[in-house]
């Protein structure tokens, strides 16, 4: 028997090995009364017993979907429709009073629910409680599971309802001797808010620590090795500090050193790490959760680095080589940047410099990638900015015994063009700098025609340009 779970964006399965299943199977039992069922107690069960299977034969038999059977087409708290244990949990919750408004940021997978909404889960169940199970956590595949509890039997056993992606609607009881029970319980409605506590004020000794650095971790983390954390910065030092080690949102053991050996069993599971700050006389401090990344098997190192090459000027073509590795098989991807960020489609070895791209720094990301491996991300940068060529106008004319030379600059992609142009007019020169792309002058001179030579003397990112050559006839 298989259940799970699904969010939009991710597909998991929670299910059991084959050697599980068979185990499981040994002591599961489906049962379901053929008429609606007496409400007395329940007898704790010896395992975990199935009461009934699918909408209609659970109501028919007296166990409840709450309307769930009706209304799962549709995704609350923006989980997965139809079969799906976290889309029946969430509807549970707003059929208790909650709004459609998933109470977290972050995934929705059932395996990060007691996670993000920890400082509600508790091991205590309660009726109208959400059972949840962590990731691979007693019989959980890896997304996890969740469910609404409907009774507690007693400290030890609980009925609960469920759904299941890919599977369907059940009713069941699980004994905490059975393997299954739940890794918590989520109360996001089943208890009332609790007063603010009433405390007095600390002494007049107490103190209280302030996080001032996070800490870090000689990364990557490769199995049969062992990762060292740091403790981070601390106001004012502590006089010890202690360390929590989690491997997918479940805590390691009791390690509380600041080294954690990354077994066998670890390897493709997320590791995570809070810092405690202890001392007499100060409030003991736990920061949050710093994810480091999962367990692999090595990393791809380069034995011969990626390379960019090119010239930065407008329409000019880009090229990345990739490198070799010691994973030859690892595959390489490629992603352009400009002025640090991702240009959209622009994942190719080759790169063709577009308007856009004048007067920005161009880069690309090389990912040389292979599955349980720690990727080598390299990023290359073109020295320089994309430049762009200058186009010089040149237009004179003239009035009352002077000659007016107007000159435009402009350069695509770069609007408007900045720096300074020189003017020639016979013998008359003069450096104008342009307002807006355009420089103007008027100059008093005898009559006659008069040579004109204008020169755009170039910027950053408009290079100089060849002079331009004119005449005004000035009457």
């Amino acid at each position: 028997m298989v259940f799970g779970m699904r969010t939009p964006g991710r597909a998991a399965r929670w299910g059991t090995t084959t050697a599980a299943s068979a185990m499981l199977a040994s002591y599961l039992v489906l049962a379901g009364p053929s008429s609606p069922i007496p409400h007395e107690p329940l007898l704790p069960s010896a395992g975990t017993t199935y009461l009934c299977s699918g909408y209609a034969s659970c109501v028919q038999a007296g166990y409840s979907d709450a309307g769930y059977g009706a209304a799962n087409g549709s995704m609350y708290w923006r989980m997965y429709s139809g079969h799906n244990c976290t889309n029946y949990a969430a509807y549970r919750m707003i059929k208790a009073g909650m709004p459609n408004v998933r109470p977290w940021t972050g995934e929705g997978n059932a395996s990060h629910w007691g996670i993000f909404m920890a400082s509600i889960t508790d091991q205590t169940p309660n009726v109208g409680a959400i059972a949840w199970w962590g990731k691979y956590s007693n019989g959980a595949g890896s997304s996890g599971h969740v469910a609404y509890v409907e009774k507690v039997v007693s400290a030890d056993e609980i009925i609960i309802s469920e759904d299941a992606w890919g599977g369907t609607f059940h009713w069941r009881s699980v004994t905490r001797a059975s393997g299954r029970w739940p890794t918590g319980f989520i109360h996001f409605v089943d208890r009332a808010p609790a007063p603010p506590p009433v405390t007095p004020p600390p002494p007049p000794t107490a103190g209280v620590f302030t996080q001032t650095a996070d800490p870090t971790v000689n990364a990557p983390l490769v199995v049969n090795t062992t990762v060292t954390a740091t403790a981070g910065g601390w106001s004012p030092a502590p006089a010890e500090n202690r360390w929590r080690w989690f491997a997918d949102g479940v805590r390691i053991g009791d390690n509380t050193s600041a080294s954690l050996p990354l077994t066998p069993d670890l390897l493709g599971k997320k590791i995570s790490l809070r810092v405690v700050a202890r001392q007499d006389g100060y409030t003991t401090f736990v920061s949050r959760f710093y994810e480091l990344g999962p367990v692999v098997l090595g990393v791809v190192n380069p034995t011969t680095p990626p390379a960019l090459t090119g010239t930065p000027a407008l329409g000019q073509v880009l090229t990345a080589t990739p490198g070799a590795y010691d994973h030859p098989d690892a595959a390489v991807g490629y992603q352009w940047l400009r002025n640090g960020a991702p240009i959209a489609g622009a994942t190719a070895p080759t790169y063709q410099l577009t308007p856009d791209d004048v007067g920005m720094p161009m880069a690309v990301q090389v990912t040389a990638a292979k599955a349980q491996y720690a990727p080598n991300v390299a990023t290359l940068t073109l020295p320089g900015l994309v430049t762009s060529p200058a186009t010089v106008a040149l237009s004179t004319r003239s009035a009352h015994r002077r000659a007016i030379v107007r000159v435009r600059v402009t350069a695509a992609g770069k609007l408007p063009v900045t720096g300074k142009v020189l003017i020639r007019i016979g013998s008359w020169k003069r450096e104008v700098r342009l307002d807006d792309g355009v420089a103007r002058v008027k100059v008093r001179t005898g009559r006659g025609t008069k040579p004109v030579r204008v020169r755009y003397l170039g910027s950053t990112v408009v290079p100089k340009a060849p002079a331009v050559t004119g005449s005004v006839r000035v009457r």
